[in-house]
């Protein structure tokens, strides 16, 4: 059975609210690392053939060149998660806002998944609660 990626993007809600600058910074690679993956599956579906190195910006790149407003908006919303996930895991600088970052970043996430789901003519996962 596949790994279930939601389950990142579950650990990342749970503990948006703990004021921990660590579990802050570890809710926003969860939540980016669960939009990546599906976003990835779904792209090689469509015959996405990125490789590594540089995965990931090829990926959020393809999205952002792809013909439908869906998967642009993906592409739009994976980089912005992404640069905001590097500065969380690389950078030593405080993150302004933190709070609100994560509150950003999930929503984002759960946009992805309803546009996913949308592209697939699927029910999109249930919402997670504020």
């Amino acid at each position: 059975m596949p790994f279930d990626w939601r389950g990142f993007l579950i650990v990342a809600h749970g503990l948006r609210n703990d004021s921990s600058e660590g579990v802050q910074r570890t809710c926003l690679g969860r939540a980016y690392y669960y939009v990546y993956n599906v976003s990835l599956a779904n792209a090689r579906a469509m015959q996405f053939t990125g490789n590594m190195p540089g995965l990931h910006k090829q990926l959020w790149n393809w999205c952002q060149k792809h013909k439908d407003p869906n998967i642009k908006q993906i592409g739009l919303d994976g980089l912005r998660m992404h640069s905001l996930r590097i500065d969380a895991d690389y950078k030593d600088s405080p993150i302004p806002n933190l709070a609100r970052e994560v509150t950003i970043q999930l929503s984002r996430a759960q946009a992805i998944e309803g546009l996913i789901a949308r592209i697939n003519g699927q029910t999109p996962p249930t919402a997670l609660i504020p």
